[in-house]
């Protein structure tokens, strides 16, 4: 970032919102320096939005780069999308154009302290909704099930422990591959983040419908529409010895991919929530946050079936609870696509 000179005589405010680490932010400062340079009859502050969020929500600044003229022109990404030719000149254009304010005074920044933001409560929003993930009635299934294949074979607490290990790493590695794949193409194709935002968010509705759909399907059938790949059970039925490690880490793997709708709908709507953001570190760390929350429940519940839980008291939980879960999920998604798409959260 750049410090640009404060004249005494300044007769126009410009306030640059960035973020370390943001690839866009990178590319503007360039061009808002040689604007700034060339009009000395400006006051120029520059803010990390992270440690200035407050300052920046009053101004209805929730991304960067912003350039926020006379407290009253914001220029955000979205009306240049990457062209510095077009920013520059909305640029000039703002700063000969906004109107005059009476007394320009540097905000006081006793109010605003670095390194904090009003936002603190994301990473426990992105642990929760990781949480309520993992206690997914098609998971505490599978869970069961691979309890009831190891007892039946005869298998041993340790080898109960190893299932649950692998399952739960190969869930972890997979939904992070997934989810950093997307974040970095967005990194480097900032102009297909609008698609993939609109098409998660219509995801995310279509999974909530389809939770309901699913409560009806189970009240009235007795079974879920959603369905477990006969080969899914067959390699998991094969998990003993010493390919439990690796055979457990695959079916985690695999799991996380065929029962996207049933575990991955608030993942879409987490992943989307992160690629509003331009810091690839700090999304990544959430997305590590998010997937530990998922996996956090199946933790708990293999130790406790490697302990003496009986797998046939879970199944019947899961039996009895899941019209309910899936028409609370169901709801929670519609509302939570209605808010993204809204910019509410």
């Amino acid at each position: 970032m750049f410090t640009a000179g404060i004249s005494q005589a300044a007769d126009t405010s410009v306030e640059y919102f960035y973020e370390s680490g943001c690839l866009k932010c990178e590319q503007a400062s360039p061009v808002i320096e040689k604007v700034i340079s060339q009009n000395p009859n400006i006051n120029f502050s520059e803010y990390e939005i992270t440690a200035f969020f407050s300052l920046a929500k009053q101004y209805g600044v929730s991304t960067v780069p912003a350039v926020v003229i006379n407290k009253s022109i914001v220029i955000n990404y979205e009306e240049y999308k990457g062209d510095i030719t077009l920013l520059e000149t909305l640029l000039l254009e703002g700063i000969e154009t906004a109107p005059p304010i009476s007394d320009i005074t540097s905000p006081d920044l006793s109010n605003y302290s670095a390194g904090w933001n009003t936002d603190t409560q994301t990473p426990l929003v992105i642990f929760v909704a990781g949480l309520l993930a993992g206690f997914n009635p098609c998971l505490i299934a599978v869970m069961a099930f691979l309890a009831s294949a190891i007892v039946s074979s005869g298998g041993s607490r340790k080898d109960m422990l190893v299932l649950v290990t692998g399952f739960c790493s190969g869930i972890f590695v997979t939904y992070m591959v997934v989810g950093f794949g997307i974040m970095n193409t967005i990194s480097y194709f900032p102009w297909i983040r609008e698609f993939i935002t609109t098409l998660m968010v219509l995801l995310v509705t279509f999974l909530g419908l389809w939770h309901l759909y699913d409560a009806y399907y189970i009240k009235k059938y007795s079974k879920s529409s959603f369905k477990t790949p006969r080969s899914f059970v067959e390699l998991m039925s094969k998990a003993e010895g010493r390919n439990i490690l690796l055979i457990s880490f695959v079916g985690g793997g695999l799991f996380s991919l065929v029962k996207a709708p049933c575990v991955g709908a608030v993942y879409l709507m987490i992943l989307e929530m992160l690629i509003s953001g331009d810091d690839i570190m700090e999304g990544t760390l959430y997305m590590a946050l998010y997937n530990l929350g998922v996996i956090l429940p199946i933790l708990i519940l293999g130790a406790l079936l490697a302990f003496g839980l009986d797998p046939k008291k879970v199944n019947e939980i899961r039996e009895k609870k899941r019209v309910e879960i899936r028409l609370i999920t169901g709801v929670i998604l519609i509302l939570l696509a209605l808010m993204l798409n809204y910019n509410i959260i």
